[in-house]
């Protein structure tokens, strides 16, 4: 947790400014473009455009909490704090993983979405990426290469 510290501070300070300054830039920051505008990120971002049903939700509608109004910004700050940190820094990987805190955090926003299929099934110990394996951002655009799109 003091490892944690700094970011968790900056993350702090980034949400209560962004809040006291402007409801714009964090609007800003929430849509699809701002998160795709990392060319780290495009392929991502590519895929969700052309990945059908879910093209119309947002990064954070999946990659954030929103069990109350102050998680979802705490992470977001939090998040954003360490993805400038590690670009600017040129310590991203060639290859981004999702964390397990971000795979929790993505399987309880599926279950949110879709809570009344999901009340049918038992989903204790899977993901729901276990059945729906061309949900990822990178199956999404080979699915899209091999049924003839264009990337």
């Amino acid at each position: 947790m003091k490892r944690n510290l700094p970011f968790l501070l900056v993350a702090l300070a980034f949400v209560i400014l962004a809040v006291a300054i402007s409801p714009k830039i964090l609007a800003k920051t929430e849509t699809v473009q701002f998160c795709g505008s990392c060319h780290v990120m495009e392929e991502e971002y590519l895929a969700l455009m052309r990945g059908g049903l879910h093209n119309s939700l947002r990064c954070t509608d999946c990659h954030l909490p929103h069990d109350t109004f102050v998680s979802f910004y705490f992470w977001k700050g939090l998040d954003g704090t360490k993805d400038v940190v590690f670009f600017y820094s040129d310590k991203v990987p060639e290859t981004i993983y999702i964390s397990e805190k971000g795979k929790g955090v993505v399987k309880q926003n599926c279950i949110r979405c879709h809570e009344s299929t999901v009340s049918l099934i038992t989903l204790s110990d899977r993901t729901c990426w276990d059945c729906h394996r061309s949900l990822s951002h990178r199956q999404v655009g080979l699915r899209e290469t091999i049924q003839g799109g264009a990337l």
